[in-house]
């Protein structure tokens, strides 16, 4: 991105984008995101193109999902653990050594986890077989329009702390 005007200003688009529920209205508000995007950096917007259907996968689950699949915060904690541990020994003696300490730190988490249930078996039936990919579903006249007023507005907030 060219400006940190400009960086802020992508960052509230996609930020507008991920913040919706509607799996249809996300769609189209990415849609126009790409569009918006391109315009500042071609580079970004290919990017965000290509990332599409990593991006937006989340959406083919039910709602009470979204949060959790949409966010690696898991992988987060999990790099931070090992950083932490890493920073604690500070010079590792050997390659093996580095390896059983990341290890450790995966075996422990695992432990954790499969303890845990992170996505109910009950909310997962909600998962149909015969289901439409929302990627094939036509968007309305009223949620395109919707999506462009949203990312109008996420655009514009910038303008406004500038003139006043």
């Amino acid at each position: 991105m060219k400006t940190k005007r400009q960086r802020g200003m992508a960052a509230r688009v996609i930020k507008a984008v991920f913040h919706e529920s509607d799996p249809i209205l996300v769609r189209e508000l990415y849609h126009i995101a790409i569009v918006e995007i391109s315009k500042i950096n071609k580079r970004a917007g290919e990017l965000l193109e290509e990332a599409e259907v990593d991006a937006l996968a989340y959406l083919d689950f039910p709602p009470e999902h979204h949060r959790r699949l949409r966010t690696n915060n898991i992988q987060e904690r999990e790099n931070r653990e090992i950083k932490r541990r890493s920073r604690v020994v500070q010079v590792f003696p050997s390659v093996k050594s580095l390896i059983r300490l990341v290890g450790a730190v995966c075996s422990e988490t695992d432990e954790d986890w499969s303890s845990r249930k992170y996505i109910s078996p009950d909310s997962l039936l909600e998962l149909k077989e015969d289901f439409i990919p929302l990627a094939l579903i036509e968007t309305d006249e009223a949620t395109k329009e919707r999506a462009l007023r949203l990312i109008a507005v996420a655009k514009d907030i910038d303008l406004k702390r500038k003139t006043a």
